[in-house]
């Protein structure tokens, strides 16, 4: 699968969210208008678009077979945190991920829970390339 065209607004990325939470049977336009205006004053017209041109960027898959057509997502909800995430780090921490996390540090972003949740998953990462790399030897 081709990786999604550009990045998404905020709008965009509810829109995905709503279309996520229904998952591999779809959401259709007037669903997801009803989502996404619980939090915002949006009309319906503007959803319609915003979904096409998410379609059209290859966020979005139409299911054409039935009516209304039903949209679902061309990339996980995981996916898609890690190619903005990644896109976010390059853009802005000159693609260095430590600069990123040393920013959070240093604003004070983290609670000691997240910090000790943070050590455990570096630890983990580490183990498994110290693993990867004893079976290139």
């Amino acid at each position: 699968m081709e990786k999604p065209e550009g990045n998404l607004t905020p709008v965009q990325y509810q829109i995905m969210e709503a279309v996520w939470s229904r998952g591999e049977a779809g959401i259709s336009v007037g669903e997801i208008w009803q989502a996404v205006r619980t939090d915002r004053s949006v009309g319906r017209t503007t959803v319609l678009n915003l979904v096409d041109r998410l379609e059209k960027r290859g966020w979005l898959v139409c299911q054409r077979e039935n009516r209304p057509n039903r949209y679902s997502a061309a990339v996980s909800r995981d996916e898609t945190a890690a190619m903005l995430a990644g896109e976010f780090v390059n853009d802005f921490f000159s693609g260095s991920a430590s600069n990123l996390v040393m920013s959070l540090l240093g604003s004070k972003r983290f609670s000691r829970e997240e910090i000790e949740q943070l050590s455990r998953f570096l630890d983990n990462a580490s183990s498994r390339t110290n693993k990867k790399n004893r079976g290139r030897s």
